[in-house]
């Protein structure tokens, strides 16, 4: 049998059962894999590392953007940063209420790769004539563009990739922009890295980078297997953000389609933090642009 290694660290590693190889190139940006597992079905790898597989994005992009969503009484305009396969603007449709979406993601390639090859992860939502997509630095575009938005999402690079196109979208300018870029009871939903025992680094920075800015941020966690552990997300508003939401809230929402990971019961288990993860966010340093 052939076999994909991922390296999660120097001294750690993740093999994956390689059927084929679908597509393989590098963009001016990255290394870019598309792969079918024997275990995981197919799978994105953006230079080395999995980004999203078919047997459980459901769980990472349902974790990703349902619980911002709910807890703002009514999304209408939502700014996507990354999200290139596409599965991020699959979940925000779901929602009624939105009237438009403006994804921003700095490989051209890496989405036109994604509408070809993982159409169960977007589903045709790349066409929906609420979607606005752009090619470009988000970090610039929001700069030039002054437009605000209900609730903002990050689906970057994982923080703390040197060098990496994401590289200064992890820091306390980026966020203060961010910041501008919401309207009133905004909420910024950022996916912040491992928070398995021995990557706990980059998550608790991006938590006190976020608190540097904001007075308000909850992070979570959920388990996703193709990850090999948990992983974590923080979400940041000027506003109060309760950390519970009741079964009256989930059915008035009306969503316009299934969700077969995220509920009411999930949603209030997400930010229910081990005590090590608590004391492990006090440590975090606030990153700024190099």
């Amino acid at each position: 049998m052939s076999w994909y290694v991922e390296f999660l660290t120097p001294y750690e590693a993740h093999m994956y059962g390689l059927g084929r190889i679908v597509k393989s190139i590098q963009t001016k940006y990255q290394d870019v894999k598309i792969i079918d597992t024997l275990e995981y079905g197919r799978c994105l790898f953006l230079n080395g590392k999995i980004q999203s597989a078919r047997l459980d994005e459901f769980i990472y992009h349902e974790a990703l953007i349902h619980p911002a969503l709910f807890l703002h009484p009514k999304p209408e305009r939502i700014f996507v940063g990354g999200g290139g396969e596409g599965a991020i603007l699959r979940e925000i449709l779901k929602h009624p209420t939105i009237e438009k979406v403006v994804m921003v993601d700095i490989d051209k390639e890496v989405v036109e790769l994604a509408r070809k090859y993982l159409l169960s992860w977007h589903r045709g939502r790349f066409e929906d004539p609420r979607v606005k997509v752009y090619y470009q630095d988000a970090r610039k575009f929001l700069r030039k563009e002054k437009e605000t938005f209900d609730c903002i999402f990050l689906d970057l690079c994982d923080p703390g990739e040197n060098e990496g196109p994401s590289e200064l979208l992890f820091t306390k300018e980026f966020y203060t922009l961010i910041k501008k870029r919401l309207s009133e009871n905004g909420i910024v939903a950022v996916q912040s890295g491992s928070t398995n025992l021995n990557m706990l680094k980059y998550f608790s920075n991006v938590f006190q980078t976020l608190k540097a800015v904001f007075p308000f941020v909850l992070p979570y966690q959920v388990y996703v297997p193709s990850f090999v552990g948990p992983w974590g997300f923080n979400l940041a508003s000027m506003s109060a953000l309760p950390g519970s939401l009741n079964q009256n809230c989930i059915r008035k929402k009306r969503l316009k389609g299934k969700l077969k990971f995220y509920s009411q019961e999930v949603h209030n288990s997400l930010f229910v933090l081990p005590d090590y993860l608590k004391k492990n966010l006090r440590k975090g340093k606030v990153v700024y642009n190099a």
